[in-house]
């Protein structure tokens, strides 16, 4: 093997396939390459062997040749090698091992050289890599045409790449389509070595369309499962057409057979028998148990994947025309079920006599149940006169237990506002201001609503027992929450319930200290001026937009956002307009009818 260095005219040099095994270059690294050789031309020599028509062909450094061209230079220096096969073998080398190269690139690398080598072992001590690191960048090349652009592109990690081989082998177009979805999630590509069959499964239940918009449906049907296959329908109607669609050719041979069964009549829309009847018969006919796995192992069409800890394993049958014989199959086998099941049942029937002792038993069993419900509804009216009749007396015990009651449902947030109304710790900042520390967190609002329970269970009489419950539903109300510091402000919720009560309205404004009634008093009227506000702003936009009706230029429905075109045909509701008709009763009901009664209660 000989070299010489020499400048070469750029127009003797042309490219040369084979001996680079990039075939993406980066315009901005490209760009960036350019700029360098206009300030300072080609530092390292390019790599070229002669043609055999006076020109030289690029071993190396064709990058460095589209930036001279880019450059404008007229000739650039190149070290020429002899057109030898081991030369030319080196220099393919020399390309593999530098470090910017895709896993796709140095696979069709290695390739040329194991062809050239015989051995990958050979290739392996070549260029000074693992041999096992070879057979996986080689492996890389069974991939499907999709699944490699999108690994060249790393669009996914290289470690998904042999799980994505062996899944490819048993089916292309799942292999493309895991790639697909992979390159859509890359948060799922780390786990996707370890627990691929969750990953193959989330693509069969997806809906896939190829670059026309067509349907695509791979064949690999799902083993085990209580429905049947894994599918991208939910619906009991569409699963024999998602089953179909997957068969391509062969799923009219399933769809005859299974349309050759005797029709379920459903007695109405909610008939839940049939329904039933209907899932049995699709588990029957579509489900593929342990035993069609084992057939299919034996005929070499079943993809199985490796579940995590021991779960398990993910199977699935991925020969169309094996799959739809099975398929064929196990309706046959449904169908004579079917019927053996029902001349069992017409023979019972027809066995059984009125001598019969089993029959005799249930006749009796149905007796027992009849007189066991006539017994029952007596005795439930007993109960209901005895309970009209009495009279409860108002004692300690029934208010506890109402009280533990309304501490169940309403306890924990009324005693979390119970807590703004106690002496709590302070502490003081250099400046001399005082900050009170509230009790906070979870923890701190289950000890306060226990020690609320605890209260009530040790009160003595029917007063101090309902004492406990009302200040904390009052404290719930008219606590304010402008005496927390920033740090430990979290707001007092009340539930819808409580805030419409007038009672507690009632009880609240008898209780309320002056500076508390007053306080609440600015901010009703806070409010009041809001709402006037607010009223305001309502009229004024139905002005406006009356308005433009009236001037024939059409305004938007705040309901549906189509257009209205005429006066006649808008509806005001809650301030502005919407269609009449639908929109109006629509519109309406996200706020509550304005014309229900306001709820009323009783004072004590």
């Amino acid at each position: 093997m000989t070299a010489t260095l020499t400048m070469v005219p750029l127009a003797q040099i042309k490219p040369s396939e084979g001996f680079n095994p990039r075939n993406d270059f980066d315009e901005e690294q490209l760009a960036e390459l350019v700029a360098s050789v206009k300030r300072h031309g080609i530092i390292t020599p390019l790599t070229l062997a002669p043609d055999g028509d006076g020109g030289f062909t690029i071993v190396a450094g064709e990058r460095r040749y589209r930036a001279a061209k880019a450059a404008k230079l007229r000739e650039v220096p190149a070290q020429v090698r002899e057109a030898n096969g081991e030369a030319l073998t080196l220099a393919v080398a020399e390309n593999v091992v530098r470090a910017d190269l895709n896993p796709l690139e140095e696979a069709r690398a290695y390739r040329r050289l194991v062809d050239e080598q015989g051995d990958a072992a050979k290739v392996a001590k070549f260029v000074g890599k693992r041999e096992k690191l070879i057979g996986e960048r080689l492996d890389l090349l069974r991939l499907p045409h999709d699944a490699q652009a999108l690994l060249a592109a790393r669009a996914f990690r290289s470690p998904a790449a042999p799980m994505l081989v062996q899944i490819a082998e048993e089916e292309a177009l799942l292999g493309d389509l895991c790639a697909t979805w992979l390159a859509e999630r890359p948060h799922e590509s780390p786990a996707f070595p370890a627990d691929a069959g969750e990953v193959v499964d989330d693509v069969l239940a997806a809906t896939w369309q190829d670059d026309y918009g067509e349907q695509l449906h791979p064949v690999a049907y799902s083993v085990g499962g209580y429905p049947g296959p894994i599918l991208p329908t939910e619906s009991r109607t569409d699963r024999l057409a998602a089953i179909v669609a997957k068969l391509g050719q062969r799923g009219a041979v399933v769809a005859a057979a299974y349309g050759d069964l005797p029709q379920i009549v459903h007695a109405s829309e909610y008939d839940w028998t049939a329904r039933q009847e209907e899932e049995q018969r699709q588990r029957e006919c579509f489900a593929l148990t342990d035993a069609d796995a084992d057939a299919a192992r034996a005929f070499g069409c079943l993809l199985e994947i490796p579940a995590p800890d021991g779960q398990r394993d993910h199977a699935y049958v991925t020969d169309a025309e094996w799959l739809a014989d099975r398929l064929v199959q196990k309706i046959a086998t449904h169908a004579e079920a079917k019927a053996e099941r029902k001349q069992a049942e017409r023979s019972e029937r027809q066995s059984a006599g009125a001598d019969d002792p089993a029959r005799e038993a249930r006749r009796q069993e149905r007796e027992r149940q009849y007189e066991a419900r006539v017994s029952g509804h007596a005795r439930n009216l007993d109960l209901g006169a005895a309970l009209a009749r009495w009279e409860p007396k108002l004692d300690t015990e029934a208010v506890k237990l109402l009280g533990s009651l309304v501490l169940l449902h309403y306890g924990k947030a009324a005693a979390w506002a119970h807590r703004l109304c106690v002496e709590q710790p302070t502490t003081a900042n250099k400046q001399g201001k005082v900050t009170v520390r509230y009790p906070r967190g979870a923890q701190a609002e289950r000890q306060l609503h226990e020690q609320a329970t605890a209260a009530l269970m040790r009160a003595r009489t029917p007063e101090a027992a309902l004492g406990v419950v009302l200040r904390l539903l009052v404290a719930q109300r008219l606590a304010d929450t402008d005496g927390l510091p920033n740090a430990d402000r979290q707001g007092l919720y009340e539930p819808q319930e409580l805030t419409d009560s007038k009672v507690l309205e009632k009880l609240a404004r008898r209780v309320a200290p002056p500076s508390v009634k007053q306080h609440a008093a600015e901010r009703a009227a806070e409010r009041e001026r809001s709402e006037q506000a607010r009223r305001g702003e309502d009229a004024a936009r139905l002005e406006e937009q009356r308005g433009r009706l009236t001037a024939g230029e059409p305004i938007r429905c705040a309901c549906c956002l189509d257009l209205i075109e005429t006066p006649e045909a808008a509806a005001e509701r809650h301030g502005t307009l919407v269609h009449a008709g639908e929109c109006e009763r629509r519109w309406g009901s996200r706020y509550g009818s304005d014309d229900d009664p306001a709820e009323t209660e009783c004072a004590p």
